[in-house]
């Protein structure tokens, strides 16, 4: 059979993208429901993502009825275990795009080809190699744990909102992590070369990471960027309000198809593209469905788990999670003044709900969004509401929040809060000096690493005492560097 991909070049807001109607293909890489239906509520719901016949992710949705309920994940095996050229394929497209600077359409033409018939959204996006929960993605999928942020709509951004599903689920197992293709990548990057993955979307928040594992690790210690081409399935769809179909005497319609990325105007759809969408939104069942459905429920074996380096999960800490990434979406602005009223307990400002008619989700969102937006607006917001007696159902949360951030602020400010006696902060005294001490042996730590490398550096260059200081260290770094090549 010979695919068949047509490709539409869009814009729709201030958003690109391509779209992509998979009429005829391989059908090699999808996703498919094997265990309960949506309209059966007595089983749980399982889909499956898989590579030919192989079961890669497994997603399991207990509250079948609930949209907005977070699932069951794991990872049932290996793309790394199917075929040598669907691998090929995958790992090309990053490549081609990334290094080699190809346009997207052709980039992604061979990937399109083997996915399951459907209509897709293709687009470039910055993605965030972590679990949503400051830990680094490609070691969390071993047993199966529901992943916040994985409901097909989420509460915080709702259904009409853009987002980009930045979160990575691995289809790579953890025992084959290489530090020489790690360093293999970042040496691409440091000679000023382009790296990237290839992502596949697969509920809420979260898509498959199927090529660019350690090109992630790589961008991660460089402090890089991690980009990936990212395909979104269109599979649902919006309707219009039914104060609006009640004005004009009618059900509600649809107005738009939708995925996170970007919600498309029936109106702005090509007419093939739509009369393929209705022909093919149901989940069609794969050639090899009755072997998928016996690995379904296996794990993932790992022979001889690896050690990813500490620096890598030091690293994926300081990511934004979850709840930052949904109030950056679900919050354009946040002003002074808005803030001002919130601290002074208010949920308006100027006769307007300011985010929520909750005031301690507001407290949330507002603390979230300025992590993530503004960080020293964060750290002066959050102090601000620690200050004050009259905000205490919401110092737990905030200096909860604070706990999980190394910072030589927080750590003065924690420092004088317990100096301070203050009876107010008794019940936090404890994860107080937590901190304070974690803190210190962080400072410490770092101290003797950069001696331990001063001194490395200084035997390898020749240059005998002076201060270690951060110039100094960049400079010997430097110069190792020169000596390493000429030597």
């Amino acid at each position: 059979m010979t695919p068949s991909v047509n490709i539409y070049q869009m814009t729709v807001g201030n958003r690109e993208f391509l779209l992509a109607d998979v009429a005829r293909s391989a059908g090699i890489i999808g996703t498919t429901i094997v265990s309960g239906s949506p309209a059966n509520d007595r089983l749980p719901l399982i889909e499956l993502l898989y590579a030919a016949d192989e079961a890669l992710i497994n997603l399991t949705r207990p509250a079948k009825g609930d949209e907005f309920s977070d699932k069951l994940v794991n990872q049932v095996n290996t793309i790394n275990g199917c075929d040598e050229n669907i691998k090929t394929i995958l790992s090309t497209v990053g490549d081609n795009y990334f290094t080699y600077s190809q346009n997207m359409s052709k980039s992604l033409q061979p990937a399109l080809e083997i996915l399951s018939p459907g209509i897709y959204v293709c687009h470039e996006a910055k993605m965030i190699p972590s679990d949503g929960a400051g830990n680094f993605f490609w070691s969390g999928y071993t047993m199966k744990h529901e992943v916040s942020g994985t409901a097909v709509f989420n509460h915080a951004i709702g259904k009409e909102s853009n987002y980009i599903p930045g979160f990575l689920i691995p289809t790579t197992n953890p025992a084959e992590f290489s530090d020489n293709k790690v360093k293999t990548q970042r040496d691409k990057l440091n000679a000023g070369k382009k790296i990237g993955g290839l992502a596949l979307h697969l509920s809420g928040m979260f898509c498959a990471l199927l090529d660019g594992h350690h090109s992630a690790a790589a961008c991660l210690l460089n402090d890089t960027d991690f980009k990936c081409l990212v395909i979104e399935p269109l599979r649902e769809v919006l309707y219009e309000s039914a104060e609006a179909a009640a004005a004009n005497g009618r059900e509600p319609r649809i107005i738009a198809l939708s995925c996170p990325f970007v919600k498309i105007p029936i109106s702005e759809m090509p007419p093939a593209v739509l009369e393929s969408f209705l022909l093919r939104r149901a989940n069609a069942l794969p050639r090899f469905y009755s072997e998928l459905k016996k690995k379904a429920h296996k794990s993932i074996r790992i022979m001889s788990r690896k050690s990813i380096p500490k620096e890598i999960h030091l690293k994926a800490e300081l990511l934004p999670d979850r709840s930052m990434i949904e109030s950056a979406y679900a919050v354009t602005e946040l002003t002074d003044e808005q803030l001002e009223a919130l601290l002074a307990g208010e949920i308006k400002y100027d006769d307007k709900i300011i985010i929520s008619q909750n005031y301690y989700n507001s407290i949330v969102t507002a603390c979230n969004y300025l992590q993530y937006e503004d960080f020293e607006r964060f750290l002066k917001f959050s102090f601000s509401i620690i200050d004050s007696p009259d905000l205490t159902a919401t110092h737990k949360y905030v200096i909860e929040r604070l706990c999980t951030i190394t910072n030589k602020k927080i750590n003065a400010y924690f420092i004088a809060l317990l100096e301070s006696n203050d009876p107010l902060y008794d019940d936090y005294k404890a994860s107080m000096e937590a901190y304070v001490k974690s803190y210190s042996k962080f400072i410490s730590d770092a101290l003797a690493d950069k001696e331990s490398k001063a001194k490395k550096l200084n035997r390898a260059v020749g240059i005998i005492g002076g201060e270690i200081s951060d110039a100094n260290l960049a400079q010997m770094e430097s110069f190792a560097k020169v000596n390493s090549r000429r030597s």
